[in-house]
């Protein structure tokens, strides 16, 4: 099969970031001498996470939410009262598989 025709039933299954990043993704798998399937998991992965960070931003678009706010972007040196270590364990959400109360 011809590099052609991948990018051929990449399109057509649209997916595009990997059919964007193909040809970097093979020149760097012959590189690092990377076995088929972690290759693929590799390019799998990014084609994944291109699509949920797709999938958020139009759900934000379609929320109108007249701007967007992250743990990452707070000023937490703004509000000093607030303990920046605890709010990022919180983040992890791991009290909810723990069955434990915030």
């Amino acid at each position: 099969m011809s590099l052609a025709q991948i990018q051929d039933n990449l399109k057509h299954l649209r997916l595009n970031r990997i059919q964007e990043r193909l040809e970097t993704a093979l020149e760097e798998a012959s590189k690092s001498s990377l076995s088929y399937s972690d290759f693929l998991d590799q390019l799998l992965s990014q084609g994944v996470a291109s699509k949920q960070e797709k999938y958020i931003a139009v759900r934000t678009s379609l929320a109108k939410f007249p701007y967007v706010k992250t743990l990452e972007s707070f000023d937490f040196g703004f509000q000093p009262s607030i303990d920046r270590k605890k709010i990022k364990e919180l983040a992890e959400c791991r009290f909810i598989a723990n069955g434990e109360n915030v």
